[in-house]
């Protein structure tokens, strides 16, 4: 069951780095892409790229939270509780609450929420880190 559970994780890693790449496919798109000219076949493709990515977004969130929920029973199941992953569970749950408040509530008006959003972001990525290097402990 330990790999199983090890592969979930890096499952969750794979949909939260989908997840995460909303913010830098947007800003390079700002700063470079959205200045070629627009009949260039990489500025065609990237933006279906981005598109993709975009509207996919809460679901690669989504798909995150799920495979972190099968991550969780594993884990305590049949290994141990791990401080540092509950550290990270419990980030990336509140970075999903935010979210859904940014998506149903604000209804995509720019606020306090989104930057708190992004902090919490990195915040997830650190744990993740974190929890990986102590060897899930």
């Amino acid at each position: 069951m330990g790999r199983y559970a090890n592969l979930i994780g890096w499952l969750i890693t794979l949909s939260l780095f989908l997840t995460l790449l909303n913010y830098p496919i947007k800003a390079v798109y700002r700063k470079w892409v959205s200045k070629m000219d627009k009949e260039t076949s990489f500025r065609k493709g990237y933006l279906k790229v981005q598109q993709f990515l975009i509207k996919n977004h809460r679901w690669f969130a989504i798909s995150a939270t799920v495979f972190l929920i099968a991550h969780l029973i594993l884990q305590i199941q049949y290994r141990w509780f791990s401080r540092t992953g509950a550290l990270a569970a419990g980030l990336l749950i509140l970075n999903i609450f935010l979210g859904a408040y940014g998506h149903y509530i604000r209804k995509k008006k720019k606020s306090a929420w989104l930057y708190l959003h992004r902090i919490v972001a990195v915040l997830v990525i650190a744990a993740i880190v974190l929890h990986i290097v102590s060897g899930g402990r």
